[in-house]
């Protein structure tokens, strides 16, 4: 009877809506139901068709509720037929105990919960199905074993043993002979001894079987006594059986004792999920740790597949089933994998699943243990990923370790290739005497290292602008092609030098872009001299300016030594260079490309390479928005490159007249400001700290004050916070021009804070330091005689 599909119960209750809500009830849990709204339509209906439970109403019309059960309980037809009481007007305990006397096996108040209400019609039916059981087995016992085991003996009406088997005898230890015509209860008091043994009334009473249980010093007998009636209904008697049941009741013992065992370990082990499988995969028992974890009630699991709580891609693969399959053949099966609640959600479980087989080793079902191992799965998986990213950051840090070394061992060669050859050319003219074509060669090349040690400056201090994102733009209208020419002018040298034809094919009407024309020009510049740089004599480098929709493209194309396709996605890395050996062919630090895409970029534009690899030459193609509408122009601080341009140090403004105080703590800065302003007609005291420049404005009263910044014991930025703190008199008011190597955007903006009028970077231009001095003086326009 534990399928509820098979289950027939008969509802008596004349409240037409309590009937509605109950059997809609049981319905639903799968019950099949019959309806009855008073006592005697229920009788009948119970003669006509037995269900297999009663749930009946207290307070009927006619015949209550008590008396229907008393009735049924007393027909033996009917008497095994579960009855449970549920009344909504008698709950009181006296009411209670009053059904559970007139024979009901259950009593609940009104209004129940259908949990409670489902559980005991299901408890009550298990008991039911255990006494048929119980029953059957019974009939099974005195039909095949009672004859061996058993003591059977027929009594009359009064008593006395008609008739007994060979068990009876052995048990009485005597004879038929002298044990036909005893009373039964003078035999069984010699044999069960302290226990007094009349059942033969009670049997007269219900008409019925009785059966006692009874225990003897450390032995168990079952005594049934069943009336025996003749044709007419009238009592002639009773078959009497006595059983010796003691390892029975041991065994049932253990084994209620095994039960209950099992069922606390069901409802205390709540850290693991303990559920039972039929053959077929379905559930069939549930632990609260089951509920717990995977988030469904026993009753929503029974008879339903494990399957359930399988992730779609391990059904997929048929792992519930492989799982099953496994146990048979290995006699149990591990594994951990993820796994659904019912909320959908999942956990990550290590499961067991072991065979269960009866005494022959046949299959009868399985049994699985799962535990949840989420956090430690999500641990462990955390762990990987930081391994895994504490190896990738291992890694970036060995390859950006390995480009610094590289990029300052190029650094180095850079700056020590050009010093070699001003080093050597100045021992040489300081030892020599060379005509005047080798000592202007000389020079010139002293020159040109130096640039290139300055150009080198100012790709560094751009690209720290760049980390920084400090590289900013005064961006203003700008007609790309007069930008292009620009650039081409400034490189042409160059490529003439090495026989490199240089073409241009620009639109004019390409219209005009917003941004920086300085830094345009630098992005074009680098662009050409790379395409210079890596095309080999008697090569060609081409420039194209055109129009395409609403933007203009800049493409720079070589004939050069091209790029291999590994490195052109590297190409515009700062540092990285195709060949950074000490074999290389061409000299650099890697930067410019890097300059130009990061310069492209805040232009609102892209900058891209295309190569068919090496030997097969170049294209930098940039591509800038074109000007929409005309833009109000943005003054931004900008810091245009001003290496490797010359200016020429004729037709200057003269400071003939001027007073001027030069402070630097390097003896070669300060010989080389002084002749530079001497050459203009100025007066110089040249001072070496700013203590002595302090005494010095105070006696002198210069026109013009030129300081360093970094020098030892007192800066630069203190000394002239000293000097404004001075009266008018004292020469407070001084101009300032600060003049440092330290370049950067912000240390322009600090030097004019602390109180200097103007900023001059090093390595210093001769004709700018003449004209900015003779601007503080008020001398601008006016050539030196």
């Amino acid at each position: 009877m534990s399928d509820s599909n098979f289950v027939t119960i008969l509802h008596v209750d004349d409240n037409e809506t309590n009937r509605y809500v109950v059997n809609r009830m049981l319905r639903k849990a799968g019950f099949e139901v019959q309806e009855a709204a008073t006592g005697e339509i229920a009788l009948e209906s119970v003669a006509h068709q037995p269900p297999d439970l009663i749930i009946l109403d207290v307070q009927l019309p006619g015949i209550n509720g008590f008396e229907v059960c008393h009735r049924l309980k007393a027909n033996p037809a009917t008497s095994s037929i579960p009855v449970l009481h549920l009344s909504a007007s008698f709950v009181e305990s006296k009411d209670k105990a009053l059904g559970l006397d007139t024979g009901a096996d259950g009593y609940l108040a009104q209004p129940v919960e259908p949990i409670e209400l489902l559980a005991t019609i299901k408890a009550l039916l298990r008991i039911r199905e255990a006494e048929e059981s119980a029953l059957a087995l019974a009939k099974e016992w005195q039909t095949t074993f009672n004859a061996m085991s058993d003591g059977v003996c027929l009594l009359d009406r009064l008593g006395r043993i008609l008739r007994c088997n060979s068990a009876m005898t052995n048990l009485l230890k005597k004879p038929f002979g002298k044990i036909e015509g005893c009373f039964y209860q003078e035999l069984m008091q010699e044999i069960l001894g302290c226990v007094e043994v009349a059942p033969l009334t009670r049997v007269q009473e219900t008409r019925s079987r009785e059966n006692e249980e009874l225990k003897c010093g450390e032995r168990w007998f079952s005594v049934t006594t069943d009336p025996v009636f003749n044709e007419g209904g009238i009592f002639t008697g009773a078959v009497y059986i006595v059983a010796d049941i003691t390892e029975r009741k041991w065994a049932s013992e253990a084994l209620r004792a095994s039960e209950e065992r099992f069922r606390l370990l069901l409802e205390n082990v709540k850290d693991y999920a303990i559920f039972f499988l039929d053959t077929k995969g379905l559930v069939i028992r549930w632990s609260l740790g089951a509920e717990r974890i995977l988030g469904y009630q026993e009753a929503e699991m029974l008879g339903q597949s494990a399957s359930i709580i399988y992730t779609p891609e391990d059904l997929e693969c048929k792992a519930d089933k492989q799982e099953l399959e496994i146990a048979v053949i290995e006699g149990r099966s591990e594994n951990e994998r993820w796994h659904l609640r019912k909320d959908g959600t999942r956990f990550w479980a290590s499961g067991i699943v072991t065979p269960l087989q009866d005494e022959i080793g046949q299959l009868r079902g399985f049994s699985k243990i799962m535990r949840d191992f989420t956090e430690r799965k999500q641990a462990e998986d955390e762990r990987n990923q930081l391994l895994v990213s504490e190896q990738e950051a291992r890694a970036a840090a060995e390859s950006a370790n390995r480009m610094k070394d590289e990029f300052l061992a190029t650094l180095s060669h850079e700056l020590r290739s050009p010093l070699n050859a001003m080093l050597g050319w100045l021992r040489l003219l300081n030892t020599r005497k060379f005509d005047e074509a080798t000592t202007a060669r000389a020079m010139e090349t002293i020159e040109r290292s130096a640039r290139s040690q300055a150009q080198l400056v100012e790709d560094l201090l751009d690209v720290s602008r760049i980390i920084q994102g400090k590289l900013s733009l005064n961006v203003r209208s700008v007609e790309l092609a007069l930008v292009v020419e620009a650039a081409l002018d400034t490189v042409r040298p160059a490529a003439d030098a090495k026989g490199i034809r240089l073409q241009s094919i620009l639109d004019p009407a390409a219209g005009p872009v917003a941004g920086d024309s300085n830094r345009l020009q630098q992005i074009i510049w680098n662009l050409l001299s790379n395409a210079i740089k890596f095309t080999p004599k008697g090569g060609s480098v081409q420039v194209r300016l055109e129009r395409i929709n609403s933007h203009v493209e800049i493409t720079v194309i070589d004939t050069g030594v091209g790029i291999s396709p590994d490195f052109v996605p590297y190409v515009f890395d700062r540092f990285r260079q195709a060949d950074s050996s000490i074999t290389r062919t061409y000299s650099g630090l890697g930067l410019g490309l890097a300059i130009v895409r990061h310069l492209v970029e805040l232009h609102g534009g892209t900058v891209r390479a295309d190569s068919q690899g090496e030997g097969q030459g170049a294209a930098f193609i940039v591509t800038l928005p074109l000007m929409p509408v005309l833009i109000e122009t943005r003054e931004v601080e900008g810091i245009p490159s001003r290496a490797g341009k010359k200016v020429p140090f004729d037709n200057l403004p003269s400071l003939e007249g001027l007073q001027l105080l030069v402070v630097d703590d390097e003896a070669d800065s300060r010989v080389f400001l002084t002749t530079v302003l001497e050459q203009c007609g100025a007066s110089v005291r040249a001072v070496a700290s700013s203590d002595s420049a302090i005494e010095a404005i105070k006696f002198l009263k210069p026109d013009v004050l030129l300081s360093d910044i970094g020098m030892p014991e007192e800066d630069g930025y203190t000394f002239i916070r000293k000097v404004r703190a001075l009266s008018p008199d004292q020469g407070g008011k001084i101009p300032a021009v600060a003049l440092t190597a330290y370049a950067r955007a912000e240390d322009r903006m600090r030097a004019i804070a602390a109180g200097f009028q103007m900023h001059i970077p090093k390595p210093v231009e001769p004709a700018e330091l003449a004209t900015v001095v003779a601007s503080l003086a008020g001398r601008t326009g006016i050539p030196k005689p």
